[in-house]
């Protein structure tokens, strides 16, 4: 039953080019179980981590929540949101074309990603503009 609940819940996503938190523990069905994927953006240690994912559209996207607290990912826009994702718990993300790319924690907004371009390898305008992907070496240089 948990199996069809999350397949329902990523087809809803898919359809509306939404994003939504969900609470899983079939870690097979998204791959949460590598090491790290392509698809994967863990919320730990005060960041997301990668930054920024080379992303495709029409693909879906994790976000996983390893802190403590609540998060979210939100358009630095607000135009979409996962919505809370529970310590422990992930987001499903379906990446549209008209979808703002860049995103932080509303709960933390010094939480930075984004979803870079696969196809040509390039970080989204917004991600230098919102900060993302800064750090103390990086300004330094």
């Amino acid at each position: 039953m948990r199996k069809f609940a999350i397949m329902t819940a990523c087809a809803v996503a898919m359809t509306s080019g939404a994003a939504l938190a969900v609470d899983t523990e079939d870690e097979e069905l998204n791959g949460i179980g590598d090491p790290l994927t392509t698809s994967r953006i863990d919320i730990r240690g005060g960041v997301f981590f990668p930054p920024m994912v080379m992303a495709e559209v029409g693909k879906t996207y994790f976000i996983r929540n390893n802190e403590e607290i609540v998060h979210n990912a939100t358009a630095i826009d607000g135009s979409w949101s996962t919505g809370d994702i529970q310590p422990g718990g992930q987001a499903v993300v379906h990446l549209t074309a008209s979808m703002t790319r860049c995103f932080e924690s509303t709960v933390n907004p010094e939480y930075k990603g984004a979803f870079g371009d696969a196809l040509s390898g390039e970080a989204p305008e917004c991600f230098e503009l919102s900060g993302a992907g800064e750090t103390d070496a990086a300004n330094n240089q």
